[in-house]
């Protein structure tokens, strides 16, 4: 089993969010669309952005793979649980169930991912 996580701050993810491409690089149409229809949207992208960077750690392998931040999507499942939709590139990187966990603490976001490897 392979193992990512991240802890990244609201308030980080609000500044640079002031920068429209930021959120463009970052999130999917559908991710935004999602933040912005809550009350909070930055804690939700802030959400978001853990779940990916701990996606990412948990390849063991980060951007430098040649995966993009959209290549990796962050949906809620029929039961409203939060769970990883990953594009082809990385899904094949996977090889795998991906099991995801977010907490909120604060001003803190923070996110577990688990790749089980057959």
């Amino acid at each position: 089993m392979k193992k990512g996580i991240d802890i990244v701050s609201v308030e980080r993810i609000r500044r640079a969010a002031r920068k429209r491409r930021f959120l463009e690089r970052v999130f999917t149409e559908e991710e935004l669309r999602y933040a912005f229809s809550r009350k909070d949207p930055f804690r939700h992208l802030a959400g978001r952005f853990a779940s990916k960077e701990a996606f990412l750690k948990a390849l063991g392998t980060g951007l430098a793979s040649g995966l993009g931040w959209r290549d990796v999507e962050v949906v809620k499942d029929g039961r409203g649980r939060p769970s990883i939709k990953a594009g082809a590139r990385a899904a094949v990187m996977a090889k795998g169930r991906i099991f995801l966990s977010i907490a909120y603490f604060r001003d803190m976001a923070v996110a577990v991912v688990a790749i089980d490897r057959p």
